[in-house]
């Protein structure tokens, strides 16, 4: 799974389950956590990556990268599938 989001000083790149953010500092977290930093408004995230956690969130759940767990799977968050 790729994507790539672009914004007027930092580029967004997800890759192999990692999303890194370049603005002058490159930054990097798992996409997991920041999902669940969307999903519960807590996690271990860098800042700038907190930014555009929703964002990045809508754009892979409308390309359909990102689907909601049903309420009764037992999951807490939302599950990456890959592409």
């Amino acid at each position: 799974m790729a994507a790539k989001l672009g914004y007027k000083n930092k580029l967004v790149e997800v890759k192999n389950g990692m999303v890194y953010l370049f603005d002058g500092k490159l930054w990097s977290a798992p996409l997991e956590r920041v999902v669940e930093y969307y999903l519960q408004g807590q996690g271990v995230v860098p800042e700038p990556i907190r930014e555009i956690a929703s964002d990045l969130y809508r754009v892979l759940l409308g390309e359909n990268l990102i689907k909601e767990l049903p309420a009764n799977s037992g999951g807490r968050y939302g599950e990456t599938t890959i592409s």
